[in-house]
């Protein structure tokens, strides 16, 4: 298996790389606890610093004439 083009989902779910993480005493309920919150501040922090445009309103779109 090429693990570079796999998703952490997909390494998580591996039967030897389960068995690896077992040996080495890694619960995997924590992991994936640990891997969904670090996404979600990731997602916070990337939202706080690129925040979407606004969507232009009639009374901040340019003239149509323009």
């Amino acid at each position: 298996m090429d693990i570079t083009g796999c998703t952490l989902a997909e390494l998580v779910d591996d039967p030897l790389i389960g068995l690896v993480m077992k040996s080495d005493g890694v619960d995997r309920c924590e992991l994936e606890l640990l891997l969904e919150r670090v996404g979600r501040e990731r997602s916070r922090a990337t939202r706080l610093t690129n925040p979407r445009p606004r969507r232009p309103t009639t009374e901040t779109a340019p003239c149509s004439h323009c």
